[in-house]
């Protein structure tokens, strides 16, 4: 039996023909040796219209840092190149949301913050190598903007609250 070991960073839906998701995981087993599982579940939201939880039932963590997108002169385009290492979390209504946050930023100086507003009021300001977590129930259904208010407009992504 594997025993997971390592946190699910990501996982993400794939725009292709007919729903489909797939799930990376890593686990280690008897004999301490890694191995990556990959889950592929077809028809998803077929049924259900659920996506279905790869941890704890009711409960949905994700692991945010910083990043950059590659090839951006932002003197040139007098624009950010920061972005956040997710762009899309998915959720059920009544989930119970864990959001870890890193600023892993290279430039020392520089501050970032992972802010959803209402009704979840989550506001995450880190300066240089640190981290912070918020919770909240997913109690409301709709998509909901997230973004770091120090490098909009680029710096944003959306919390999908599925009914």
């Amino acid at each position: 039996m594997y025993i997971l070991v390592a946190l699910i960073l990501c996982f993400s839906i794939l725009a292709i023909p007919g729903p489909k998701l797939v799930i990376q995981t890593y686990a280690q087993n008897e004999n301490n040796s890694q191995k990556m599982e990959e889950a592929n579940m077809s028809n998803v939201s077929a049924t259900s219209g659920k996506i279905p939880s790869i941890l704890t039932p009711g409960e949905k963590t994700f692991y945010i840092f910083t990043s950059e997108v590659d090839n951006v002169d932002e003197n040139k385009l007098k624009i950010a190149g920061d972005s956040f290492s997710v762009h899309t979390l998915v959720v059920n209504k009544g989930d119970k949301v864990t959001i870890h946050f890193y600023n892993v930023d290279d430039n020392k100086s520089v501050r970032h913050n992972f802010i959803i507003g209402d009704p979840y009021k989550v506001n995450i300001d880190l300066g240089f190598g640190q981290n912070g977590n918020a919770t909240f129930t997913a109690d409301k259904t709709g998509v909901f903007t997230y973004y770091c208010s120090y490098h909009l407009p680029v710096m944003t992504g959306q919390l999908v609250v599925l009914p």
